[in-house]
């Protein structure tokens, strides 16, 4: 299981709706509540979703995500988000830690 949070950092990237919650807007339009995120491996894949959007009080909107069943013992891996390009990464980065991802 690989988990984190994807950060909206400029308060001109989302709107706020009347909940707390967020959702991005213009080149950000994609990063939104239901959004995919994709983790591959070469031949093989696992995919989860964003959830639980958040405009923090530091002005930025937080989403969650949790991919289950990602390959392990992989050489590297690719993380999409939404409509946004890969992010590469080697295992040790996906699974030591909570993994937060800044989309400016």
């Amino acid at each position: 299981m690989v988990s984190g949070a994807v950060l909206l950092g400029d308060g001109a990237s989302f709107i706020r709706d009347d909940h707390g919650g967020c959702a991005g807007t213009g080149d950000h339009a994609g990063i939104k509540d239901g959004a995919p995120v994709i983790i591959t491996t070469g031949d093989s894949f696992a995919g989860g979703k964003l959830t639980d959007a958040r405009a923090l009080t530091d002005g930025t909107c937080q989403f969650r995500f949790s991919v289950p069943g990602v390959p392990t013992r992989q050489d590297t891996y690719l993380l999409m988000v939404a409509d946004r390009g890969p992010r590469q990464y080697i295992e040790h980065e996906l699974k030591s830690a909570l993994l937060a991802l800044r989309v400016d």
